[in-house]
């Protein structure tokens, strides 16, 4: 009878009593597995119709080769910015790009240990993804090219922001226009383990600067919100009416300062009159919307990523990369 749910590589594991990653070395390469666990493997594989993500197929069969990019935060601007970066240079090469959302830790799991899926692919960028020893473990095995954005993970090559650098260029601004005493819009905490939060390393940088120069941050001046314009505005709002007078706010990223300042405008508080706003990414959006920000590059850190990943394919890098952007403020009207 046929299941309601597709059947995992977990599961496969379960009922052939072998790990994980024995069921991954076995789709890769049967001879790399006892003869006696293979044929467990495959009656597993067989009694609960188990089809693996992805296509199989050598690039050697294909006219069109294809990267796989993993996030967690699709259709986040950031990951479209990145993402539009990325496209140009792999396309001129005759590339295609497959998106792969990761909606939790267990199809992050799949992904990474269904082996053709990564036969179906060239090279992977894991954008804003944060791994565990044994996710490293199956990448390496993999022998997949894997190139990480956001994720300082010392195992891949890496483009990386100055999320700390960003943090005290803030506070710089804000104590050279005289724009104190300053609150900070951060990150709500969540439950995505496997994602990279900047948040606390930007708010680390910006505490860092003002402690250095003679000011402090205090905790009831950090307010916190998902990352959306409304629940921004919502708790920014809040903070507001519960009397708080900041002269400038630095916010995690674009879209949270949007949020803000459209809390201040529904109270009357002009831009940036009253209250300076600074935000983070410096996505196409800021732009249109006058906001100042902190650029960190995302076009350029997709390009990067993906200048990297051909040359760890073509045989023309070896060694692990790590690429540091400097990041800059990008001032508008709202400071």
């Amino acid at each position: 009878m046929a299941t309601e749910t597709r059947a995992t590589i977990y599961d496969v594991a379960a009922e052939a009593g072998v790990s994980i990653t024995t069921v991954s070395r076995f789709l890769n390469s049967s001879d790399n597995v006892k003869e006696t666990t293979g044929s467990r493997i495959a009656r597993a594989m067989e009694k609960l119709d188990y089809v693996p993500q992805g296509n199989a197929g050598a690039r050697a069969n294909r006219a069109v080769g294809r990267i796989g990019v993993l996030t967690p935060f699709f259709p986040a601007p950031s990951f479209v910015e990145r993402l539009r970066g990325m496209i140009p240079p792999l396309k001129q090469k005759n590339y295609e790009v497959v998106v792969y959302t990761i909606e939790g830790p267990e199809q992050l799991d799949e992904y990474l240990t269904s082996v053709p899926f990564t036969r179906r692919i060239d090279g992977l960028i894991l954008m804003s993804v944060r791994l565990t020893a044994e996710q490293h473990r199956i990448l390496k095995a993999s022998g997949l090219h894997v190139v990480l954005i956001e994720s300082d993970d010392e195992n891949f090559s890496r483009g990386l922001a100055d999320d700390y650098r960003g943090g005290q260029l803030a506070a710089e601004l804000f104590m050279a226009k005289d724009y104190l005493p300053s609150c900070f819009l951060g990150e709500k905490v969540t439950n995505i383990s496997y994602g990279c939060h900047p948040s606390e390393t930007r708010l680390a940088g910006f505490k860092e600067y003002l402690i250095r120069n003679g000011k402090t941050l205090p905790e009831s001046m950090i307010i916190e919100s998902e990352i959306t314009v409304e629940d921004s505005r919502r708790m920014f709002g809040e903070f507001l009416d519960r009397g708080h007078r900041p002269r400038s706010l630095f916010a995690m990223c674009d879209i949270q300062a949007m949020g803000a300042i459209k809390a201040a405008r529904d109270r009357g508080i002009r831009i940036p009159e009253e209250l300076a706003v600074l935000g983070f990414d410096d996505i196409e959006a800021a732009d249109w919307m006058e906001v100042s920000s902190i650029s960190q590059h995302l076009g350029d850190s997709g390009r990067i990523a993906a200048g990297i990943l051909l040359d760890l394919i073509n045989g023309r890098a070896e060694s692990i990369q790590k690429v540091n952007l400097q990041v800059k403020i990008v001032e508008r009207s709202t400071t």
